[in-house]
């Protein structure tokens, strides 16, 4: 295990690759960052990625609960940052790790060169545009009636929520999309207690106003049918962010890097290419 120690605690990180570094920051809260290995390692033919767990989940430590905040999980990721000896970084976000990377660009402007966003949101303040989107899915009985309980406490148990809800993240919940995403649910390691935090976390969460102060070129991606970070947040952050570009997946849900992983590595690709030119 590789682990870094930053803010009274301490990281579990993976590096691959080789080139710009990015930091990756998962979403959740409450898995560790395994969900996006190897859906995403592809990028390490471009970057040098940095995976890692934040604190209270995977196989980072566990502070006391009260301490993960976004600002918080922010900091620490710089901390990362300044112990693996790099100057500036790039920033990769996912869904809940996508607020971590808008913090971290507002809070950290002068360690970050690079921000890619995605599946995530500039606030969580579009409650009925999220229950209005998963009604259009049909959900059945048993997925609103997991969408209003709570976290289970039970890793099990709360596992099971994951996979009861799982087909409201993807655009079309095929047979090979089933089969992936419930070998990801699988080997994810989750920590129910450091889910609760979100209901606390999202509500007060709201960096529409400081969206402005992030400067450094910054990629947003966001599927068409993705339910609860939806393409009018990706909208607003486009809006807010100067120097940034803004692109939609047409048929796909949370997670380009599953349903559309050719069209996603041609756009990061493009991208990548364009904004170091």
């Amino acid at each position: 295990m590789t682990i870094a120690k930053v803010n009274d605690t301490e990281l579990y990180y993976n590096e691959l690759g080789s080139g710009t570094p990015f930091l990756v920051m998962h979403g959740g809260l409450g898995m560790d960052h395994s969900y996006l290995r190897p859906a995403i390692d592809p990028l390490g033919d471009t970057f040098k990625l940095v995976f890692y767990d934040h604190r209270g989940v995977g196989r980072s430590g566990r502070p006391p609960i009260n301490t993960i905040t976004f600002e918080q999980l922010a900091d620490d990721a710089d901390a990362l940052r300044e112990s693996l000896g790099y100057n500036k970084i790039g920033v990769i976000g996912h869904s809940a790790g996508g607020m971590v990377a808008l913090e971290y660009a507002i809070r950290h402007p002068k360690n970050i060169n690079y921000l890619i966003l995605m599946d995530t949101s500039p606030a969580f303040d579009n409650m009925e545009e999220i229950m209005a989107n998963v009604q259009k899915k049909n959900p059945t009985s048993e997925m609103i009636e997991t969408l209003n309980a709570p976290v289970d406490p039970t890793v099990e148990k709360f596992k099971n929520q994951f996979k009861i809800l799982n087909p409201l993240y993807f655009y079309d919940f095929n047979s090979e999309m089933e089969e992936i995403s419930n070998k990801v649910i699988d080997k994810i390691i989750l920590n129910p207690e450091t889910a609760v935090r979100n209901d606390i976390l999202f509500e007060k969460f709201n960096v529409i106003s400081q969206l402005t102060k992030i400067k450094v070129p910054t990629l947003i991606l966001v599927g068409k049918d993705d339910f609860i970070c939806p393409p009018s947040q990706a909208q607003c952050m486009h809006e807010g962010i100067p120097n940034s570009e803004l692109y939609i997946f047409e048929k796909c849900g949370h997670y380009p890097f599953y349903e559309v992983p050719d069209e996603f590595f041609r756009v990061v690709h493009e991208w990548v290419q364009k904004s170091a030119s």
